[in-house]
């Protein structure tokens, strides 16, 4: 439904399955694999499409490694680290599939679950799923509840867990609405202009777990709570907020 009105559904069923990797050397592979494994089981055409987001290790060698291994998965590179955002855009333009899914390549969120996800695409044109009992360090934690309280303060609620990365959605929603954050508003963003184009937006609750290997990117917390909190990051994000919100009073969605 959108608007009241049927959308008839693509005439062939298939999914894209998007990874936004950087500097996940240590997961790619893992995740990769787990995909092809959960993907077999649906009987659908589908792609893997890993965007490694300027890298400095192994990522993109493994995952092009992958890509001569494994029919149908595929690598694209940018140049240097663009962003969450930036990588996520790059995977929806390059997705080939009516549906489109999207989670982050460190292995925090239970691939099998995008099962429950997708037998519930007829009743919905975006799922997204929320953490139950989130994983992360404090800090972290207490980063997501700012950002949180801040997006419901600035776009009256709605929405749980909004920075979440395991997504759903229909891919013809993009051919007319573009994601502009780069950073990870863009997850806000695939709830929030598909709502206010009359898409239906659902949100479950999904596993999390502590990250498989490594480290994000952003976090020296070991180093003490004022190395951890990176300043550009933090404005990046605030600024792309205020834009989301200028971009929607201007009703440019």
């Amino acid at each position: 439904m959108r608007g009241g009105r049927f959308i008839k559904d693509h005439p062939r069923e298939g999914l894209s399955v998007v990874f936004p990797a950087f500097n996940e050397e240590e997961n790619v592979k893992y995740m990769v694999e787990t995909a092809i494994e959960v993907l077999s089981g649906f009987g659908v055409e589908w792609e893997i499409i890993v965007v490694d987001d300027g890298s400095t290790d192994r990522t993109a060698e493994i995952a092009e490694e992958l890509t001569g291994t494994y029919q149908g998965v595929k690598l694209i590179r940018h140049n240097k680290n663009s962003g969450i955002g930036t990588a996520v855009r790059t995977g929806i333009i390059s997705s080939s599939m009516p549906w489109i899914f999207y989670t982050d390549c460190d292995g925090q969120f239970n691939l099998g679950e995008l099962e429950i996800l997708w037998e519930l695409r007829a009743n919905a044109d975006v799922i997204s799923g929320f953490r139950r009992r989130r994983q992360d360090p404090f800090m972290r934690l207490m980063y997501s509840f700012a950002y949180n309280t801040l997006t419901y303060v600035f776009f009256f609620g709605g929405f749980k867990d909004v920075d979440a990365s395991f997504k759903l959605f229909r891919r013809e929603i993009f051919d007319s609405m573009d994601i502009r954050s780069s950073s990870s508003v863009a997850d806000l963003e695939l709830l929030l202009l598909p709502r206010k184009r009359g898409y239906r937006v659902m949100q479950l609750p999904v596993s999390h777990y502590p990250r498989r290997a490594g480290i994000v990117s952003c976090e020296s917390y070991r180093k003490g709570i004022f190395a951890w909190v990176r300043i550009a990051p933090i404005i990046e994000m605030f600024v792309q907020l205020v834009q989301l919100r200028i971009r929607l009073w201007r009703g440019d969605v």
